[in-house]
């Protein structure tokens, strides 16, 4: 069965972008929706025309199911492909309409959900393109520069919320780290009807039990909430990190200020706790890791040393200078008493009369 696939910079959950510039903004970027077999619910679109000249737009709209792979990225029916699902449910005016510069445009449309609509989740784009629908036949879905939105329609019914924890691991299988980020990997499979969002947090503990730190996975509030179609499995990433940088460092001394902005050392175990489903589900898992940032430890030790040496080193010299002193001490006392005796003898060698 043919598909053409649109390139996306966001994965499911965010912002749909396609080849091509199209400079308009919409809000939102995705529709997360549930209705009953034979509801209608309305919803709207908003368009915000970033350039000072108007900018005439076709509306069209595409089901769409997970590409192969585990990045999260949609792959898009061609029209008349997939008859029958949510693209052909949604009501909405075709077009061409005029976008004025610098404002918002409000695009309403209907979701006319059959009566027959089968339990379970329903994936549809909503297309802003350049061209007519028309003019786009036997071409690249992108080449005429689109921007949408994604709908994620739950129907009730019969729902199953199946999912697992696939894996909880390190990345690259790495098990010991010069220093932060300490990067994680989280594989999710979708083995229901419906889509899941599993979220949650990795607790990070010390050798003693201690939290030494919190990472998030997959929450929308952090910028992510990504989505697991069903038949799927999904790859999350998240990074534990103290003072993000941009590029791995090079060289002792940058390694050694990395160290510094990152500090971690020693053993620490890492506590998944993932929620998914509207039930609660939860799954949770743990595994253990190591941080030894050597070259700070290298450096802590040599400055321990030279510190130790200076000191051991100050300590003689201030010896020396106080066994001088007294020494110089002793002599001068010992000259002066010589002195005095030499003085009384001197004394005692006067005729007396002579005085």
């Amino acid at each position: 069965m043919r598909k053409f696939i649109l390139v996306i910079t966001c994965i499911i959950g965010g912002v749909l972008l396609a080849q091509g510039v199209l400079a308009l903004t919409i809000s939102p970027p995705v529709f997360e929706l549930g209705a009953n077999p034979g509801d209608s619910p309305r919803q709207s679109i908003k368009l915000f025309n970033e350039t000072a000249a108007e900018i005439t737009v076709w509306i069209s709209t595409a089901d769409f199911t997970a590409k192969a792979g585990e990045e999260g990225e949609p792959v898009f029916f061609a029209p008349g492909e997939k008859e029958g699902d949510l693209a052909d449910w949604i009501e909405i005016e075709k077009g061409p309409i005029t976008v004025l510069p610098l404002i918002w445009e409000e695009i309403s449309f209907t979701i006319n959900v059959p009566t027959w609509a089968d339990p379970g989740g329903h994936y549809a784009a909503v297309f802003f393109g350049t061209q007519p629908p028309e003019a786009e036949e036997g071409t690249a879905i992108g080449l005429a520069g689109k921007v949408g939105s994604l709908v994620l329609l739950r129907v009730s019914g019969e729902i199953e919320e199946a999912g697992r924890l696939l894996e909880f691991s390190l990345k690259d299988e790495k098990k010991f780290y010069e220093y932060l980020p300490v990067d994680f990997l989280i594989r999710f499979e979708n083995s229901g009807n419906v889509h899941l969002k599993p979220q949650g947090e990795i607790l990070i503990k010390n050798i003693f039990g201690g939290t030494a730190g919190e990472v998030d996975v997959n929450k929308p509030e952090m910028g992510k909430g990504g989505n697991v179609l069903p038949g799927t499995i999904r790859l999350f990433e998240s990074s534990w990190v103290k003072n993000p940088f941009e590029s791995p460092p090079q060289g002792f001394f940058e390694k050694l200020k990395v160290e510094k902005n990152n500090f971690a050392f020693g053993r620490y175990k890492g506590d998944l706790d993932l929620e998914y489903g509207t039930q609660g589900k939860r799954a949770q898992v743990s595994l253990i890791f190591w941080v030894f940032p050597w070259h700070l430890i290298l450096v802590s030790v040599f400055g321990t040393a030279l510190l130790i040496f200076l000191l051991i080193v100050g300590i003689k010299k201030y010896n020396q200078w106080i066994i001088r002193k007294a020494t110089q001490g002793i002599v001068r006392k010992e000259t002066q008493r010589k002195m005095v005796s030499r003085e009384k003898n001197q004394a005692k060698d006067i005729p007396s009369d002579s005085l």
